[in-house]
């Protein structure tokens, strides 16, 4: 058998040494990504030219009694031949597809590189021209990528509510309360916003959110049970809303147990669905069917930052039907919280340069207080962060 490896910058120039080296009959065994280059194991078709009669051959001399050594030397050979034929079959079909497409083959392969699932990668280049440039057949095959991610834009901060956040303990729920909180006074002013939590389990999380609301001059209530909820009915209306944070839960008990499901129908309640990309793509579905029990409505999308492969992430969202309304990239409680912008979450995923969005400006006089602005919040973040930061290190540490 003449088994050959090649290194090559792509696939087009590895099918090409591969022709000019074993002929149009050669099988590609093999590819993967090596220091930056292409790596290719190719054979020439056992089928083809005077090799064609050998099998027919060795299969006669299996049948003769004899266990001369020279017999076992080929029976081994055809064992060898057999795998060598059945890699070959699981492969032609890959090989066959990216001989005729290597632009999209390449693609393909940079995508898996990337951390999307080879399923995705071959659907999202099922469309690549290989008559255009590979700038511009990349550049639409991020465009596409982007407008495949589902985003949603809710109505219940413009017209105010309650709005709970459910998710797995140590995702960022109640972060994401106080990023809420800031991005809402800076646009509707204190008196529009509430805080309530029902996580007593977590050591510090009432005066994490505590400390943030005598911060920025809101208030901030423990409640008991969720039926407690409907006292605070008259002051979710007129654009006033109420941000609630909840205990975290494990996937398994989330499934069982439905939050606000006795009161869903008597309050003008929405829930989002808070989720890390640092999960696993398992435990990400895991937890995406577990939490359908709390009936989210859309996602909020925390350590973009810290995930090793975000594509890995967005595969999983491609294949779920809620949107993402905002992510959070970094500690930063202002800065570093988004409104969901898929050409940065792709580009990200793509592991290529993201130009940061802007600082927020705006300013929002609040009656005889000063201003409550972003800059304000930053000259007083640290001080802050010294009652927050403690509490959400150590769920962080916890085990799930």
């Amino acid at each position: 058998m003449n088994v050959r490896r090649y290194q090559a910058r792509d696939m087009r120039d590895a099918m090409r040494q591969v022709r000019e080296q074993q002929g149009a009959d050669a099988i590609i065994l093999s590819s993967r990504r090596v220091g930056g280059l292409l790596e290719v194991v190719a054979t020439v078709d056992p089928a083809s030219g005077s090799e064609r009669s050998a099998p027919n051959a060795s299969r006669q001399a299996i049948t003769m009694p004899s266990v001369d050594p020279e017999l076992a030397a080929m029976r081994r050979e055809l064992s060898d031949l057999r795998m060598l034929l059945i890699q070959q079959q699981n492969w032609s079909e890959r090989d066959q597809w990216a001989g005729r497409h290597p632009l999209a083959a390449e693609f393909t392969e940079r995508l898996r590189h990337c951390g999307f699932t080879e399923k995705l990668a071959r659907s999202l280049t099922g469309n690549v021209q290989e008559d255009t440039t590979a700038e511009i057949a990349w550049s639409r095959l991020r465009t596409r990528l982007s407008a495949s991610l589902a985003m949603t834009t809710p109505t219940v901060l413009e017209q105010g509510g309650m709005l709970a956040l459910v998710g797995s303990t140590g995702v960022g729920k109640t972060t994401t309360i106080c990023r809420l909180a800031l991005r809402q006074i800076r646009r509707m002013g204190r008196d529009a916003v509430s805080l309530v939590t029902f996580d007593r389990q977590r050591v510090g999380a009432y005066k994490q959110l505590q400390a943030f609301g005598q911060m920025a001059g809101i208030p901030v209530m423990l409640l008991e049970h969720e039926r407690d909820l409907a006292t605070l009915t008259g002051q979710a209306s007129d654009g006033k809303l109420i941000l609630i944070d909840t205990e975290g839960q494990a996937a398994r008990d989330a499934a069982e147990r439905k939050l606000f499901a006795t009161v869903r129908h008597q309050l003008p309640l929405e829930t989002w669905l808070v989720i890390a990309a640092t999960h696993q793509a398992s435990v990400l579905k895991q937890v995406l069917q577990s939490f359908q029990a709390s009936e989210p409505t859309a996602l909020v999308l925390t350590k973009v930052d810290e995930a090793e492969q975000l594509a890995e992430t967005l595969s999983v969202l491609l294949e779920q039907p809620l949107g993402l309304v905002f992510y959070s990239d970094g500690q930063r409680i202002d800065d570093d919280f988004h409104k969901a912008d898929p050409m940065s979450l792709t580009s990200c995923a793509l592991q290529e340069p993201v130009r940061p969005a802007p600082p927020a400006t705006e300013v929002v006089e609040t009656g005889d207080r000063a201003p409550f602005t972003a800059q304000t919040w930053r000259t007083r973040e640290t001080m802050v962060l010294e009652s927050v930061v403690p509490f959400r290190k150590s769920v962080h540490a916890a085990p799930h």
